[in-house]
């Protein structure tokens, strides 16, 4: 992402210019009319958002494409759109789909077998186009979990632990909370890093939208 990059948007061309190079936590986020958002909180140059904090502690979101962006140096953000927009249309995450995919791979013997991958499809925040954000091989990452590993998202704010973790159906259920218990449906897919040694999983996404997707079982498992 270091060339500069032209998208379209409406009317208008948002450049996207040097972003792996200036973008980072906390810089000030400010609308197309100079109006202060709020500050960036985190950010996927994969799958190209920012996670932008309102409020006091940062504590409500919006979730913004980076077509968005209309400038931004050293110091600050600028978008293409208003503050009003944002609050209309970008306070809820980009929709996340897991699929499963089925292919032949070479063995260790030579001989060929079958791999079963979980793929994460999100709607790009540079074009709008599908795309693929996270893809695990589902039989690797079962050997690396284990009932009781600690669960974090991708701010290292804890989520629960591991109490059941299902290969067929590539999914973890992590429950957190003693009298309100809360239980998630995790899959495979949204797993950044698995280590048994420390017995820590973490995630590739936020809180709220693992909370968001994740809370209930899926109806094709």
């Amino acid at each position: 992402m270091s060339n500069p990059t032209t998208q379209q948007s409406g009317q208008e061309h948002t450049i996207v210019e040097n972003i792996d190079q200036y973008l980072v936590d906390g810089m000030p986020v400010y609308d197309a009319g100079g109006e202060r958002v709020g500050k960036v909180k985190m950010y996927s140059a994969i799958a190209g958002y920012l996670m932008v904090g309102q409020g006091p502690l940062g504590a409500t979101h919006l979730y913004i494409p980076f077509r968005l962006i209309r400038s931004i140096d050293p110091h600050e953000l600028y978008l293409s759109v208003s503050k009003d927009i944002l609050a209309a249309e970008y306070t809820q995450p980009p929709k996340i789909t897991t699929v499963s995919e089925t292919r032949l791979a070479l063995g260790p013997q030579g001989a060929m077998t079958t791999q079963k991958s979980q793929v994460q499809l999100v709607q790009s925040g540079y074009d709008a186009k599908q795309m693929t954000m996270s893809s695990v091989d589902v039989g690797d990452m079962a050997k690396r979990l284990a009932i009781g590993m600690t669960v974090y998202d991708a701010t290292d704010a804890r989520l629960g632990e591991i109490t059941q973790y299902d290969t067929p159906r590539s999914l973890m259920v992590v429950e957190s909370g003693i009298f309100k218990p809360r239980v998630l449906f995790v899959p495979f897919s949204a797993i950044k890093s698995a280590d048994r040694d420390s017995l820590t999983v973490y995630l590739t996404l936020p809180k709220d939208v693992i909370v968001k997707e994740y809370a209930m079982l899926p109806a094709e498992a």
